[in-house]
């Protein structure tokens, strides 16, 4: 699957969500309220998405689900400004913006959070999920929330990092991204496959060059030594393999080993070539 093509589904998944109880839409609108830029109850955000999240038509509306629905008018405005992407505002008051009491409206606070904050990214090598948060109180809120997941989280100035498949994995599910969850376990088999695949074919070009530089030095070696007529003050197993050498120039020790009678081992050709070339070198 593209990956591309994937993140867009996953967000897509993510947008209609369903929201299991009140408490749980509580939750994740204040996770996705204090993820966004706010003051004095202003609450701006380009991620168009995350607008129609909180307030759009139909069940993907979160807004109409809370407990602050009955209590409060949410106020929106569209900002559209020359070269710059479209943002919304929203006004409601600040008092919403509370710290979720268990596990499971911890995970959908989370779930708002990251549809406010969050990116899934894959470099060339493997990929890691980050929450980026720009506001120091809701920095210290997320490290709270994030300890109780028990997830290996790392944190560098105001970014929240998960690299391991399995929490990336767990934070997918418990947010209710299940099918992304899957796609993306497929993908990292696939890619995994991939990648022993290229160290396999790296591992056998490496071995081949290796094969083709020490027979062109053997044969060079070889035919020195024959031309210089060191070949007859040689030991007879040594002749042999300088002879086969010249004859098989692009042979591998284990091939030169098994044209031998007896046939020998490539360790054992590989040992012979290092007496040949100690005795070459006394001489």
């Amino acid at each position: 699957m593209d990956k591309d093509l994937w993140l867009s589904d996953l967000w897509d998944e993510w947008l209609i969500s369903p929201v299991k109880s009140r408490k749980n839409a509580d939750a994740e609108t204040s996770g996705l309220l204090m993820g966004m830029k706010h003051s004095h109850g202003i609450f701006a955000t380009n991620r168009l998405r995350t607008a129609r999240r909180l307030t759009g038509p139909g069940k993907v509306s979160l807004w109409p689900l809370t407990s602050y629905a009955e209590k409060f008018t949410l106020g929106i405005s569209m900002i559209t400004r020359p070269n710059h992407k479209p943002s919304v505002k929203f006004i409601c008051p600040p008092e919403i913006l509370k710290i979720p009491s268990g596990i499971k409206t911890s995970w959908a606070w989370l779930k708002g959070l990251w549809g406010s904050t969050g990116g899934l990214y894959f470099p060339k090598t493997g990929y890691y999920l980050t929450l980026i948060i720009s506001d120091k109180e809701t920095s210290r809120l997320a490290r709270i929330i994030l300890e109780r997941t028990g997830l290996s989280w790392s944190e560098h100035r105001n970014e929240f990092t998960l690299r391991n498949h399995d929490d990336i994995m767990t934070f997918l599910y418990n947010t209710g991204m299940t099918s992304g969850a899957l796609d993306l376990e497929e993908m990292s088999v696939i890619r995994s496959a991939r990648n022993k695949a290229n160290l396999a074919s790296n591992y056998d070009a490496a071995n081949i060059a290796r094969s083709v530089k020490a027979a062109g030095e053997q044969l060079k070696l070889a035919r020195k030594i024959v031309s210089s007529g060191l070949l007859d003050t040689l030991p007879e197993n040594l002749q042999e393999v300088i002879k086969l050498r010249i004859a098989c120039p692009d042979e591998t020790l284990d091939g030169l080993g098994k044209k031998l009678e007896p046939q020998i081992k490539k360790s054992a050709v590989k040992y012979r070539w290092s007496k040949i070339q100690k005795l070459t070198d006394k001489l």
